[in-house]
Parts: structure tokens; sequence; C-alpha cells
């Protein structure tokens, strides 16, 4: 992995990196708590049109989508001629997540599948009529003392809220999510912890490439203890 390239200041106080550029796309890593694309509010401050502004960059698009209390890697085009080919490579990729969850399993893997169904606000998991989510889970660190788990999530596909639904599923929900978890920390959390971490990809000119990011100061605060893969 290439140290990133640059680190930058958005307006409004948001900082980013960018963790790879090329002639047709780039990759940067997005705070927690920005939108990723426009919403339906024009004044409300979004992760693309703030980068887009910032490089001078008109045709700048959002590849995949980040929750709004997620935060990392973010893919986007910086072509239209080539927006077919950067969405294959995005579907072709390795995506790996890092989290904090409530509990701890009992499980060092598992691999979960089930059927996705979109709502409005959220998404449930169903026996039929959804869409075939896959996500292979790996427990990383334990702290007992906090009730929490430090995992890693590899999407094998890409449905909307498919970590944070499978985890509230397993039992597990992640930490500060205002929509899927149980709040069983008894705390009110500064963030929503998970993290888009790493991304593995064949470039367009065939190349293998990786990138990742550091681990979020607010993961290790939160538990006491620098974490490590």
């Amino acid at each position: 992995m290439k140290s990133p390239l640059r680190q930058i200041r958005l307006k409004g106080g948001f900082t980013t990196k960018i963790l790879f550029e090329c002639e047709e796309f780039l990759i940067a890593e997005k705070p927690e708590g920005l939108p990723v694309h426009e919403t339906k509010d024009p004044n409300r401050k979004d992760f693309t049109r703030l980068l887009a502004s910032y490089l001078h960059l008109q045709d700048l698009r959002t590849v995949n989508r980040l929750d709004l209390g997620t935060s990392g890697i973010v893919l986007l085009g910086k072509t239209q001629t080539k927006n077919k080919e950067i969405d294959s490579l995005l579907k072709e990729a390795e995506k790996e997540y890092i989290f904090l969850c409530n509990g701890i399993p009992d499980w060092k893997e598992k691999r979960f599948e089930c059927f996705i169904r979109d709502g409005n606000k959220e998404v449930q998991i169903v026996r039929s009529g959804g869409k075939k989510a896959i996500t292979e889970f790996r427990i990383l660190s334990h702290f007992p003392e906090e009730g929490l788990t430090f995992g890693m999530a590899k999407i094998l596909t890409g449905r909307r809220h498919q970590i944070r639904v499978m985890l509230k599923e397993l039992g597990f929900p992640i930490l500060g999510d205002p929509v899927y978890s149980d709040s069983q920390s008894g705390k009110k959390e500064t963030r929503m912890y998970l993290h888009s971490f790493r991304l593995c990809f064949t470039d367009l000119q065939g190349k293998k490439q990786w990138v990742e990011t550091e681990i979020p100061l607010e993961f290790s605060n939160r538990v006491g203890k620098t974490l490590s893969l």
C-alpha cells in the first residue's frame, strides 16, 4: 500500500486523505457524520461536493456509498466516460470494514448469508422477496470490561446496511448505531463505530492495487487501548 498522497482540509472543518489517485478515479477517506453525496437539502454539505469543489473536478461521482455515520474508504470516478469500467472495478473488489459491537461473541469467525429487503429508514432480513447478502465476520479483540468486541467484516455483496443489520441479527449490534443498536452500553456514543478500512482491486490497466486507512482514533479511545489488526 502506498502512503496517503495527501491530506486536505475541506470547507466546514472536515479533513480527508486522498489514498489513491489515477487518471480515471480516486479513493478518499470520508469523515464520520458527513453525508457521502447530495441529500434532499441542497444547502447541506456532503463529502462528494466538498471534495469536487476543492479538487476542481466538476464530474466527480460517488461510486460506493457509505452511511452517514460510517467513515472510511470511498471510490469516486473522475470521468463520465469510464463509469461502466469503474463500477465493475468496485463490484469485483474486496471490501473490508472494521467495527466495535456490543457483546462478546462465542465465535471467532462466521459467514452470514441471508436475504435483505430494503425499507425506508432501515432494511429487514427476510425469508423471501429480498436480495442475497453475504458477509464474512472475524473477531479481532474482546473487551469484557466494556462488554465490547472489535472485529472485521468482509462484504461479498453490497447491500444497504448489510453489516449493520446482520450484526443486529446475530445479537451483537454495532456500537452507536442509531437504527439497529439496542444501546446496551448505557452511555450516549459520539459516533457509530463502523469504518470502511481496506479495498483491494484491479485498476483499469489490469494491475492489482490495495489501499487501507488507519484505525480511527475514536475506536481506540472508546476501549481505552490501542487497537491493531
